[in-house]
């Protein structure tokens, strides 16, 4: 699995990839003419890697995966209740990444790329930002979020929708 930007926050560029056990043994066991070579210029350079130590710290020290875990499911249930409008076809996410899809009609789905692009303007005008991924508004607040922060993001989207729908 490759990871990136949670490594740091996005504060200094920092990837890696992690590994199964059984693959490990495979690579530290190769012979010296199989071996895989893996070093590139940047790699595992101090200062991003110095950065990306004390992130995992303050996000084990502030226990921001549980409150992630915790404001996701508020944040779900919230835009859940957003399903009543027509044009929401579907609210679906995982922890605090959760999408919400817009439609011409609810019964066959299709996608409203037009409605999903007003209602991104409209949420922006009002200090909402999200991302429109085709017709599907896709959210991904900061892990350190609080509930107050998750409604005003489902009251802000909820009264745009009501506006526009």
């Amino acid at each position: 699995m490759t990871f990136a930007k949670g490594i740091t926050s996005g504060y200094l560029p920092l990837g890696g990839i992690q590994i199964s056990d059984a693959i490990r043994e495979v690579i530290d066991s190769a012979p010296p003419e199989e071996t895989w070579m893996h070093g590139y210029t940047y790699s595992g350079h101090a200062a991003a890697c110095a950065v990306g130590l004390k992130n995992l710290e303050i996000i084990e020290r502030e226990n921001l995966l549980a409150n992630s875990q915790l404001m996701g499911e508020r944040l779900k249930r919230g835009l859940a209740r957003l399903l009543e409008f027509n044009i929401v076809g579907e609210v679906r996410g995982r922890g605090l990444l959760c999408g919400v899809e817009i439609v011409k009609d609810k019964a066959t789905r299709e996608a409203d790329l037009g409605k999903a692009l007003e209602i991104y303007n409209a949420c922006l005008a009002r200090g909402l930002r999200t991302r429109n991924v085709g017709n599907t508004l896709a959210f991904a607040p900061p892990l350190m979020i609080n509930a107050d922060e998750v409604d005003q993001i489902v009251e802000i989207l909820g009264s745009v929708i009501d506006g526009l729908a």
